[in-house]
């Protein structure tokens, strides 16, 4: 049934159904109240991170079908996106930022930094991984998977707005939003600025260990090397 694809479509349901908890007021603080709050982000973290690996698992186990052949220059453009993509992701976690997932306190509308550039930074990682690792990947489960997430953090920036347009109320979410864009760098059009704090420069520093150590890795993780496309 589903021709070897049945496990890559029930992994990524179930990948769907637990990433729509988090926009779910109700569910969430139902789970938060029985839970508690630790309890709930830790055993979330601990059962998306389970529930990936199984989705990545059965992205390798489905049959190979080719739909472009692997080019040089594929593996090339996703090298050089994916610096963006980590920087954009690493900086999103790090930098305070109200108006998107990740922490909120403490954000500085005179010096937005990385969300001055880009509103969702963290989803706009998610969604140049994706993107980028569909030019080297044209094998039908590969790109069904990176094609999903890339849809699924593309369309995530757009819950998100409602969801925190909701929460804070319209006069205080124009208010933190002018000078930002789903859009990247339109923001500054609008009126945003980039001027950074220290945690921005930390966030640098971060993102290129992470990249090295990408690189690294990626050979031990998936037998391929990032760097194929250049040798």
């Amino acid at each position: 049934m589903f021709g070897g694809f049945g496990g890559l479509l029930g992994s990524f349901i179930v990948f769907l159904l637990l990433h729509s908890i988090p926009p779910m007021r109700g569910v969430k603080q139902s789970l938060i109240n029985h839970l508690g709050k630790v309890g709930y982000y830790t055993l979330y973290s601990l059962v998306s991170t389970a529930v990936l690996i199984w989705l990545i698992h059965e992205v390798w186990a489905a049959p190979y079908v080719e739909l472009w052949p692997f080019e040089p220059w594929a593996a090339r453009a996703t090298t050089h996106i994916m610096p963006f993509s980590i920087l954009f992701f690493v900086m999103g976690f790090v930098r305070p930022n109200p108006l998107s997932i990740g922490p909120g306190k403490g954000f500085d509308k005179e010096r937005m930094g990385i969300v001055g550039g880009v509103r969702h930074p963290i989803l706009w990682g998610f969604a140049l991984w994706a993107g980028a690792h569909l030019f080297a990947n044209g094998g039908l489960a590969e790109v069904l998977f990176f094609a999903g997430l890339l849809l699924l953090s593309v369309g995530g920036m757009f819950i998100v707005d409602r969801r925190k347009r909701r929460l804070m109320g319209d006069e205080k979410w124009f208010e933190l939003s002018s000078g930002t864009s789903n859009i990247p760098f339109v923001g500054l059009i609008k009126g945003g600025n980039c001027r950074p704090t220290l945690k921005d420069a930390f966030g640098v520093v971060l993102a290129v260990l992470s990249f090295g150590l990408v690189l690294w890795l990626h050979p031990v993780l998936f037998n391929v090397s990032p760097l194929s496309g250049f040798l």
